[in-house]
């Protein structure tokens, strides 16, 4: 009987009948791929999985049956005619259940455990002891150890073509996994939540969704059910070398005649993640599917819509364009008509947009995956619904009938890193783009759809002319921790370290004799090649409704106070967001406020928009993470303080239009953890320990929870003996682990804090205490043990500052494991002229 597969349902959900997300029309769906391209797919599968051979031949029992001694808890079993318990799904440390019959009379074993297993042999460690009985004339033996873990690999085929799991993309393998699955909730009771699963390889080019499994029952004694879902886009839907093909409207080779996709799967189930012994796999590759490329209903089926006109726009001023723009906001109008009937009210459409890309674009990329490496984004809605967006950069999607036509409007723009990498790509080229749009009558079953995917257009970008002189900046001061606005001078640049804050005290003004309207306002701190233009981004804040502010006498105006929500005392400048609308002068009107920044240092949270030339293997998510310090003078990017802003205004030629302006700050010059400021390295060391606050014991790094823990820094300088501290100023910081933001408290020897705060003065201090210690800087507070959880781990950092010279040094331990947690792998030395 060996592995024992029943694939009780298999469902493919389409995002055009069952919606975004796919949640509606749960009982319409297909039981084979059957869509267009370009389209979003749910397949969901329920499946039972089981494994036991059962032997007894007419012929008479053959097999040999032994145990040491004839009495005992080993008992070998040995097929003498040709079964192999390996390909029967058994490994070793399986839990079977054993079944003998004796002349007619059942003998059983339960619960016991498999020690060895080798083609013909097995051998099993039995529950309790036994003799082994005489006149065997059959055996039974079943599997039933939790299978916990699946290894799941997929393919979008064509219906003939022989099994495999490669992209038609990238030609990469396409697959994932997860462990953990239907885990021991107590009491031997197994979860039946979802798993995430994970993609297997290296590789990302291939991937368009996700994948996820969860345990549901014990449908017998030895089966065992689950339900797999599959997120997916149908692709390709263009390769390079077939803009022929969408230009003239002729089939490739994979779509042309009866030629089709289908989706195959080859699934095996575990008992142990790590341990491919222990896979129960099969495999479906026989359900054909029915996919339609653009123009056609289904494979090869006749097309009842047409598109009738694609006009282009810039959405602000409603300037025409000759395509979208890749530096703008574009409008698209398209009509599409229904040949045989008009559209009705509440019509089902989408809008899918992409870039297409060259092969070296799309293929072997382990950072981007396949939506990001062709710029795709969609969205769907229905005839006289309020507007909806896609999941990128198609901000607003809706359509009304026009006669018995129907209207379809897209607004869409471009994020700054797209923006730029198209505007090099045009620079260097023609650099073209598609837009299909799905239509169909949503009253049909998704078996019997009369969908289709039509091309709408495929056409080169257009760049929009900018409008310079809109806004600029006349003030930009940055201001570290211990400097206060209005009352010290502000600086251009700095020198800092990770966790570090900072506050920027703004001006900027708007030239209203061109009609200046700024439509957003966002802050960052990115990193910045000034050689090549690139930029990413480590962290971002947007003004709120900025573009929807009142104007009142020709005047935006723009008034909002609000903070940065960091753990920071109450009115503090460091966490101040703030802008106001100030005084015109000659029409340039003045703005000011002010903006807080927290230094990036969090290695455990992957960024994908790094440059791909610090990755770095052997390093947090390969070096491709939000640590400021990482790209701080390295490979020619700088760290800097960045403006980008959205403005309508009017060219000095009466031309109205909409222009994106960034603006940078000089380098910021970011240390990394245990660095003193560049070039003088090491002048100061710290260690940091914790004690117990009664005993004084030294606790190893860990904190206490219930009660207080003592955090000690001990400073040593290279320079000697410290004998003064009137400059000298300190910070001790404590975070969770791995947390997901900017969730870090401090304590401050010259700022206050914040209350609730995980880190508190000593008793009779008010705030960090730092003190002479035979020529070491001691600075010392309590861990409030009231807002400790145990079984979290924390990180603990100091910084100490001399006023002359900024120095830093953050040994970093997680508690409780007392580990040195070096976030960089290793001290980066970076050098600067002086």
């Amino acid at each position: 009987m060996a592995i024992q597969t029943i694939v009780n349902d298999i469902n493919f959900f389409n995002e055009f009948k069952n919606d975004i997300g796919f949640v509606s029309n749960l009982t319409d769906n297909t039981n084979n791929l059957a869509g267009t391209i370009m389209g979003n797919m749910l397949m969901t599968m329920d499946v039972d999985i089981s494994w036991q051979v059962t032997y007894a031949p007419a012929g008479g029992f053959n097999w040999t049956l032994s145990i040491p001694g004839g009495f005992g808890t080993q008992l070998t079993i040995v097929s003498n005619d040709g079964y192999d318990f390996n390909n029967e799904g058994f490994s070793s440390g399986d839990i079977v259940d054993i079944g003998v019959n004796i002349g007619g009379t059942p003998f059983g074993a339960a619960n016991n455990t498999v020690t060895f297993v080798n083609g013909n042999t097995m051998v099993v460690q039995l529950s309790s002891a036994f003799f082994l009985p005489t006149g065997v004339i059959g055996i039974a033996i079943a599997g039933k150890s939790w299978l916990t873990a699946l290894n799941y690999k997929f393919g979008l085929i064509e219906n003939n073509e022989t099994f495999n799991t490669l992209s038609k993309v990238s030609g990469n393998d396409q697959g994932y996994y997860a462990g953990g699955i239907g885990a021991d909730i107590g009491g031997g009771v197994r979860s039946t939540s979802f798993v995430d699963m994970i993609k297997l390889g290296s590789y990302n080019d291939w991937l368009t969704g996700s994948c996820r499994v969860k345990f549901v029952s014990n449908p017998t004694t030895y089966q065992q059910r689950f339900v797999i879902e599959h997120r997916f886009t149908v692709v390709p839907f263009y390769l390079e070398g077939q803009l022929f093909n969408l230009e003239n409207l002729v089939l490739p080779t994979l779509y042309n005649g009866i030629n089709t996709l289908k989706y195959v799967f080859n699934a095996g189930f575990r008992t142990v993640l790590s341990n491919p012994n222990t896979e129960k796999k099969f495999q479906i590759d026989n359900i054909n599917g029915s996919v339609a490329w653009f123009n056609e209903n289904f494979n090869g089926f006749q097309n009842d819509y047409n598109i009738k006109s694609v006009t282009y726009q810039e959405a602000g001023s409603l300037a025409a364009a000759d395509g979208i723009l890749a530096g703008s906001q574009s409008r698209i109008t398209i009509l599409v008509e229904r040949l045989s009937t008009p559209f009705v009210a509440g019509d089902r459409f989408g809008a899918y947009i992409s870039y297409l890309p060259t092969e070296a674009e799309y293929t072997d990329t382990v950072l981007s995956n396949l939506k990001e490496n062709f710029i795709y984004d969609r969205a769907i809605n229905n005839e006289g619904i309020a507007s909806t967006t896609g999941d990128d950069f198609i901000t607003l999607c809706e359509g009304n009938l026009v006669g018995s036509d129907l209207e379809i409007v897209i607004e869409m723009e471009y994020s700054i890193l797209q923006k730029t990498f198209l505007a090099n790509k045009i620079a260097a080229g023609d650099t073209k783009y598609l837009i299909g749009i799905e239509v169909g009558d949503n009253t049909l079953s998704s078996a019997a759809s009369n969908k289709v995917m039509l091309l709408a257009d495929v056409n080169n970008y257009d760049l929009s002319a900018d409008i310079p002189d809109l806004m600029n900046f006349d003030k930009y001061d940055i201001f570290p921790h211990n400097k206060q606005i209005g009352v010290d001078a502000g600086f251009t640049d700095m020198n800092t370290w990770n966790e570090d804050g900072l506050v920027v005290d703004f001006d900027f003004y708007l030239d209203r004799n061109k009609d200046a309207v700024i439509n957003d306002l966002i802050f960052k701190l990115v990193a910045h090649n000034p050689i090549t233009g690139q930029l990413f981004e480590l962290d971002t804040y947007t003004y709120n409704n900025i573009g929807s502010a009142i104007i009142s006498g020709t005047i935006q105006q723009l008034n909002q106070s609000t903070t940065r929500n960091y753990n920071l005392a109450p009115a503090d400048q460091f966490n101040d967001v703030t802008i106001e609308t100030g005084v015109n002068v000659g029409g340039l009107q003045h703005y000011t406020g002010r903006f807080a920044q927290k230094i990036t240092w969090q290695d455990w949270i992957q960024n994908t928009d790094v440059d791909t030339i610090f990755y770095d293997v052997t390093k947090p998510n390969s070096n491709l993470n939000d640590r400021a310090s990482n790209y701080s003078f390295l490979n020619d990017y700088e760290i800097k303080l960045a403006v980008a802003s959205n403005l309508s205004g009017t060219s000095d030629l009466g031309v109205s239009g909409v222009t994106d302006y960034l603006f940078l700050s000089p380098a910021i010059t970011v240390n990394d953890y245990d660095e003193d400021q560049i070039p003088l390295v090491n002048v100061w060391s710290g260690v940091i320990e914790t004690f117990h606050p009664d005993t004084l014991a030294d606790l190893g790094g860990k904190v206490l929870t219930g009660i207080d823990t003592i955090m000690k820094t001990t400073w040593t300088n290279a320079g000697g003996p410290v004998l003064d501290i009137s400059q000298v100023w300190a910070i001790h910081r404590i975070e969770e682990t791995n947390q997901l933001g900017f969730n870090i408290d401090e304590l401050s020897s010259i700022n206050d804090y914040p209350v609730p705060n995980r880190l508190k003065p000593l008793s009779g201090e008010t705030q960090l205490k730092i003190y002479l210690d035979s020529g070491n800087v001691i600075t010392e507070c309590l861990v409030d043990g009231s807002q400790i959880t145990a079984g979290i781990g924390y990180n603990l950092s100091a910084r100490i500052n001399d006023d002359v010279v900024y120095v830093d040094s953050k040994p970093k331990l997680t508690s409780p494991d007392n580990t040195v947690k070096d976030t960089s792998g290793t001290i980066e030395t970076k050098i600067e002229a002086p």
